[in-house]
């Protein structure tokens, strides 16, 4: 049995990352000090080779924006965020523009070359996840565009990036985010000129993969590796997205290493710059080229901590998998709703490209995702830490069984359909 953790442990680490460390963007000090914390407290609990691997990336020195809408005294400022990654607009003042609405993806074919130039794009939907129909959206050129997303109909605006490679290949429009509630008004209204303003400037900046582990007996034996990144988006203390999933790293780690030594190694790793699309175990898993023959399964934990919501577990690996997987989850109480996909959005993908079985767990509290999702309200006042024990009381059994396996449970690899279509999504948006 593993020994219990009280809901105080898990708020003390909780209240470390984001009371005390606050907002861990990648490339600044907080994404440092919280890697740092991590790395000390393996090391305070006996795991062995403790390491905080550095790796280069992308860091916002600078990421504002202004909008003005038409107001009866003049012009009058609405809440803005810009999407990281995207460029200025250019110019010191803000622009004065025609707008134009297109709701994607049915309208993407209504994109033609300079077809908005001189234009602002409300853009109702999702950004493409398509390079084809991203690649329209840029020739396009429309002097901004404001994403409206349709998952968050709320009265404030989500911070998010974009892709990487897809702007260093395809290039970007200055892009930025509203609230639902807004854009709702300005249709209702008739609103066809806006204001605009993305100001941002990038640096390079210095992030941090965190790894320990508690060592097997048969070093032969391809390990289990436990991930989560301690990373957020821009304005947020990420307490959900993922102080959770970092707070459950550690739990488990203080819990599984009391036992007898199991039969697998079991590896921990916490990874930075994953809101870059998961640029950190995308690093981890180039330079850990023996990892990727030496890895029988990942177990990554993202977003757990929702008060209200469902358990959602991706598998991405065989039936057997599946099975194994659910069945002992439901003997500790904890029922999951399964998605037999591989998903590029997730730290378990690049494992997926190089052909590793993963199990990615998050909780899901309303049909669009979670609500509070990159928002000041992924904040203390909305994790539920009883949910988190609760799913941690699953988790551990099931990854000390499989670290106790000399025979894997389940086929090693994942089927050949989900390998292809992990390999196409890492050409597509990763260029690998």
């Amino acid at each position: 049995m593993l020994p219990r953790m009280h809901h105080e442990a898990l708020l003390r680490d909780w209240k470390t990352l984001c009371s005390d460390i606050g907002e861990r963007r990648a490339g600044t000090a907080g994404e440092r000090r919280a890697a740092e914390f991590i790395a000390s407290e393996w090391n305070a609990a006996g795991l062995t080779a403790v390491n905080v691997e550095p790796f280069p990336c992308l860091t916002m020195a600078e990421l504002r924006a202004e909008v003005h809408e038409p107001a009866a005294q003049g012009w009058q400022e609405v809440e803005a965020v810009p999407l990281v990654g995207t460029r200025p607009t250019r110019g010191t003042a803000p622009i004065e523009a025609e707008l134009a609405w297109l709701d994607l993806p049915e309208s993407t074919h209504r994109l033609r070359p300079r077809s908005l130039r001189g234009k602002i794009l409300m853009l109702f939907g999702s950004i493409p996840t398509d390079a084809t129909a991203y690649r329209r959206l840029v020739a396009a050129e429309p002097v901004a565009v404001i994403h409206v997303d349709e998952r968050l109909p709320f009265p404030w605006a989500k911070n998010d990036g974009m892709y990487p490679y897809w702007i260093r290949r395809y290039g970007v429009s200055p892009t930025l985010t509203v609230p639902y509630t807004v854009a709702w008004r300005w249709r209702l209204a008739g609103v066809s000129r806006l204001k605009v303003r993305v100001i941002t400037q990038a640096e390079s900046g210095e992030s941090q993969n965190v790894a320990g582990e508690i060592a097997g007996r048969d070093p032969r034996l391809p390990a289990i590796l436990v991930t989560a990144h301690h990373d957020t988006q821009c304005n947020n203390t990420g307490a959900d997205d993922n102080a959770s999933g970092v707070v459950c790293l550690l739990s488990l780690a203080r819990r599984l290493v009391k036992l007898s030594r199991p039969l697998r190694t079991v590896r921990f790793v916490s990874f930075g710059t994953e809101e870059q699309l998961s640029v950190g175990s995308d690093v981890y898993v180039r330079r850990h080229a023996n990892s990727r023959r030496n890895t029988a399964l990942v177990v990554n934990i993202d977003s757990v901590a929702s008060p209200l919501g469902h358990f959602l577990l991706w598998v991405s690996g065989s039936p057997a998998l599946e099975h194994y997987a659910t069945r002992r989850l439901a003997t500790r109480g904890v029922d999951v709703l399964v998605k037999r996909e591989v998903c590029p959005f997730f730290d378990s993908f690049p494992f997926n490209r190089a052909g590793v079985p993963s199990l990615t767990l998050m909780r899901q509290n309303f049909s669009g995702g979670r609500w509070q999702h990159h928002s000041i309200h992924d904040s203390l006042e909305n994790i539920s830490p009883a949910e988190t024990q609760r799913l941690l009381e699953g988790v551990g059994p099931l990854i000390r069984a499989v670290a106790q396996s000399r025979v894997l449970p389940f086929a090693a690899g994942l089927p050949a359909v989900q390998l292809r279509t992990a390999q196409k999504l890492s050409r597509d948006l990763l260029g690998v």
